[in-house]
Formats: C-alpha cells, sequence, structure tokens
C-alpha cells in the first residue's frame, strides 16, 4: 500500500499510429492505437513552480512514442510493459497504469486490448 501523500499524472486518450499484431497485414500497415496512462508519483507539489520537480505528461507521451518507434510490437502487452518499463526509471513514479487499445480490429468491437499496473520497487 502507497502510504505517502501522492498525485496523478493522467493521459487520457492518446491515439497514435502503430505497427502492432501478430498478424501479416498487422505487420506491414499501422493501425490506431489508443493509450490510456495514469502514473501515481510522489507529492511534491509544495516545491515551487518549477516542471523539473514533478512527473511530466509530456515526457510520459515521448516515451510512448519512443516505444512505437523502435520496431513492430507483437502483443499489445509486450507495447504496455515496455511503455511502463521506460516510464518507471523515473523513481518518483510510485505506480503505473496503461490501457492500449487497438481500435480496428473488429467491426464489431470498438476496440480490443489490455490493461496492465506496475509498482516501482523501491
Amino acid at each position: 500500500m502507497i502510504k505517502e501523500k501522492k498525485y496523478l499524472v493522467i493521459v487520457k486518450n492518446l491515439i497514435l499510429n502503430a505497427y502492432v499484431g501478430i498478424y501479416p497485414k498487422e505487420k506491414k500497415k499501422k493501425q490506431k492505437v489508443r493509450f490510456n496512462i495514469e502514473v501515481t508519483a510522489k507529492d511534491n507539489i509544495k516545491i515551487k513552480n518549477k516542471i523539473s520537480n514533478f512527473i511530466s505528461y509530456d515526457d510520459i507521451i515521448k516515451n510512448v512514442k519512443k516505444v512505437l518507434n523502435k520496431a513492430h510490437i507483437p502483443l499489445v502487452e509486450n507495447m504496455a510493459e515496455q511503455i511502463a518499463k521506460i516510464c518507471m526509471k523515473d523513481k518518483r513514479i510510485l505506480k503505473i497504469k496503461i490501457k492500449i487499445e487497438k481500435l480496428e480490429p473488429f467491426k464489431e468491437a470498438e476496440s480490443v486490448g489490455v490493461e496492465i499496473i506496475r509498482l516501482n520497487k523501491k
């Protein structure tokens, strides 16, 4: 259980194109993927207004793009894990929740995907 003061950093409905999936067509063409990310961080809000003291949602988005730009990723589970690992290099992050949804694979469904939660080991 997280006992210290904390705050949430939220990235909601970030939609990017990615090479993700195990099927041949998914390896040839990017598809729309939606990301919802919640980061629980150590609360240091009383510190002066200096962005470097806080977890930046801009950095979180850059980390997502870094993972997507590396190469084709067969499974969204692996994509979520890679994003979690790169974000949690910042030890101020206590917990990260990442929901990834592929928006185009099934006409019968709005989306399909996964959600993971990872805790940072201190």
